[in-house]
């Protein structure tokens, strides 16, 4: 991430940025404001499906 508000995207999984929600909007409709937070969930979503 260059800017606070980049989408993070790991492996096939997408969280993009919500001005709206002011957090990043997990594959499964979750907001989540940490964006921390946010890269530690996708990073497990992506080894889950990749799992798969």
């Amino acid at each position: 991430m260059k800017h606070y508000r980049d989408a993070i995207t790991v492996g096939k999984v997408k969280c993009m940025y919500s001005v709206l929600h002011r957090g990043w909007l997990m594959p499964s409709g979750e907001v989540v404001r940490n964006p921390l937070k946010a890269q530690r969930l996708a990073e497990e979503l992506n080894t889950k499906r990749g799992a798969q």
